[in-house]
């Protein structure tokens, strides 16, 4: 998006701690992920079932990926050339606008929806 000069703020869902919520959100999935079977790893705990069902797709992963690029041929396309403009007059078309809530049932309802 920034290669093609699209502003970050103006899309429908913008949050405001935009993209060090995205950072964030990694870092933490990394370390939930490497450490989620950290006790195999301890004297007397090993299990391999437990090992392998928890470590084994961080290196099946990019071997799979890296297999169907090459099996389907397909090219990186890079953020310049990526179209983020064809379809998006039909799918600002088919949205649909809540009307504003007219009594407090309502407001309730659509703060809970």
């Amino acid at each position: 998006m920034k290669s093609q000069g699209i502003d970050r703020t103006q899309l429908p869902y913008a949050s405001k701690l935009n993209p060090y919520a995205s950072y964030y959100a990694l870092v933490s999935i990394l370390i939930i992920c490497l450490f989620s079977a950290w006790d195999v790893f301890l004297k007397g705990k090993w299990n391999t079932a437990r090992f392998v069902t928890n470590y084994l797709p961080f290196v099946l992963f990019p071997i799979l990926y890296a297999i169907a690029r090459f099996i389907n041929k397909t090219p990186l396309v890079k953020p310049s050339e990526m179209d983020f403009q064809t379809g998006l007059a039909e799918i600002e078309a088919a949205t649909y606008d809540e009307p504003p809530p007219r009594n407090i049932v309502e407001k309730f309802w659509s703060k809970l929806m």
